[in-house]
């Protein structure tokens, strides 16, 4: 597989990742006032504090995938370690089994993570083998 469709791969996994986490949020914003409709707002704070959450964590995934792919397209990793850092930092605020949307965007936030890092990992793979 070549860099350039490592990189469209990991572009396309880090959009799709990011708004999945936002329609998590979104999802959860929808729970959120339905439950301070129906009178119970300690679950509608939970809720909206979650959905925030979401929207950040998505927003962040799409800002770092854009990058990614235009302005540091020739720093895979930086965008790689972004990538998986907001994955981990997505699982552990959302959990496993709260909201099913952000989990599997989280997923495919960390795919995108590690395509771009295959590129570099396949660098410093080359140079300890040759300075061996």
């Amino acid at each position: 597989m070549s860099n350039w469709t490592e990189q469209r791969l990991g572009y396309g996994f880090g959009l799709l990742g990011g708004a999945l986490i936002a329609l998590g949020g979104l999802v959860s914003l929808l729970v959120g006032t339905a439950d301070l409709i129906l009178g119970r707002p300690a679950g509608a704070l939970g809720a909206v504090t979650d959905a925030v959450i979401l929207f950040v964590v998505g927003g962040l995934a799409l800002f770092f995938a854009w990058l990614a792919r235009h302005e540091w397209s020739s720093r895979p990793l930086a965008s790689g370690v972004m990538l998986v850092v907001l994955a981990f930092v997505g699982w552990a605020l959302v959990g496993f089994g709260e909201s099913l949307l952000a989990l599997i965007g989280a997923l495919f936030v960390l795919l995108a993570g590690v395509l771009f890092l295959l590129e570099p990992a396949k660098r410093a793979a080359t140079t300890i083998v040759s300075s061996s």
